[in-house]
């Protein structure tokens, strides 16, 4: 029997947060032959510690990752607010090139606001760069972009080059749109994201002529979607979107992105001009897509995960037991903590989400569960 070769790679990333959470991107934890998370990572920090950690989630749309430590002591680097970073600000790119260890480059902000690029491939990606001189080569991806006074600005993702080595021009994703996605896969074990309910058009000069605009500046609505956001607030047919919340908006991929990272329910404060003139009022944004109900944990206070290589070594559950692993619980039932393993739903064995929701019904459920070497039933009551 042949052997199959299994793929390994390094890459870089940045602890944000003194629970364990790192930032990275989502093209360094997953296989390029399926797109689905590796199975196992292995984090090395900087004081030669070597920590198995879980993948929290992963966005391909925006290139990012979160993953999770335990280890007491933790460095982690405060965040700065990207949406301030100004072309010429000095910027150090930290990372593990070529695996040679930390390493650490200067430069400037060459310019923010990087669209249309093509360097994300998944459809309907959100591309808002920035671009950097600083040195980024193979093995930077996921590291940190870090302002002058110490603080992330950004996660390095890419460069331009025709040889595959560092020619000053590199990428990274703003640190507000990283934050957007880290809050969300933690808080909610999957990507939410806001939505207004337009379609929308650049703005050429031309155009800018035609519609009384002091500069060719902004998203042109084309049309407005029935029973959205954009229609319960008035928007209408060639306002031409050009701030939210005191933001400007110079395209339609930069409010596209400022949409995305913007929590559904939330209100936003849009400024447009409308037949010339320049107005203003706020939106309460809906949800992109679908529900994400369809994919949350059938059991209120609880977030579950199909067991893996990566949660198995975390947590150290053995090959031998089967089921859903807890990795949140809000402590509701103290029996079902982290670390908890759901073999069986009213007497039927489970191993997906999927197969969880069919079994699970309103009132009283008997689970079976592992932890600890330890097998018992708990009961679970659904309202």
């Amino acid at each position: 029997m042949e052997e199959e070769k299994i793929p390994a790679g390094i890459g870089s990333g940045v602890i944000v947060s003194a629970e364990g959470h790192i930032l990275t991107n989502a093209h360094v934890i997953t296989d390029p032959r399926t797109g689905q998370a590796i199975d196992e990572v292995t984090v090395k920090l900087a004081d030669k510690r070597e920590l198995v950690a879980a993948i929290i989630g992963f966005d391909k749309a925006t290139d990012v990752a979160v993953l999770k430590i335990d280890a007491p002591n933790l460095p982690r680097v405060s965040l700065a607010n990207s949406d301030q970073l100004r072309v010429g600000d000095v910027v150090f790119a930290a990372g593990n090139p070529l695996g040679v260890g930390l390493t650490v480059t200067m430069g400037i902000v060459s310019a923010t606001g990087r669209t249309n690029l093509g360097i994300l491939e998944d459809p309907g990606s959100y591309e808002h760069f920035i671009q950097t001189d600083a040195a980024i080569n193979m093995g930077n991806s996921g590291g940190a972009l870090i302002d002058s006074e110490g603080c992330l600005v950004g996660i390095n993702t890419a460069i331009y080059s025709r040889t595959g080595g560092n020619i000053g021009i590199g990428f990274a994703i703003p640190v507000n749109l990283a934050k957007s996605i880290l809050v969300s896969l933690v808080e909610k074990g999957n990507v939410d994201r806001g939505f207004l309910g337009v379609n929308l058009e650049d703005i050429d000069p031309k155009a800018a002529s035609n519609l009384k605009l002091p500069s060719p500046s902004g998203a042109r609505v084309s049309s407005v979607v029935a029973n959205s956001p954009a229609e319960i607030a008035g928007l209408r047919e060639n306002d031409v979107i050009v701030s939210l919340d005191n933001q400007p908006v110079s395209s339609v991929a930069e409010l596209r992105v400022f949409i995305s990272r913007t929590p559904p329910g939330e209100p936003i404060r849009l400024g447009f001009f409308r037949d010339g003139r320049r107005n203003s009022f706020q939106v309460k944004l809906g949800r992109l897509g679908k529900d994400p109900k369809a994919d949350a944990s059938p059991f209120p206070g609880l977030t579950l995960q199909p067991l893996n290589a990566t949660n198995r070594k975390l947590l150290g559950i053995p090959k031998t037991v089967s089921g859903l692993v807890v990795t949140h619980s809000k402590g509701e039932i103290s029996s079902l903590r982290e670390g908890v393993v759901i073999v069986e739903i009213n007497g039927s064995p489970v191993s997906t989400l999927g197969e969880a929701k069919g079994l699970v019904n309103r009132g009283l459920n008997r689970l079976y569960v592992w932890y600890r070497e330890r097998y018992s039933f708990v009961p679970y009551r659904i309202p």
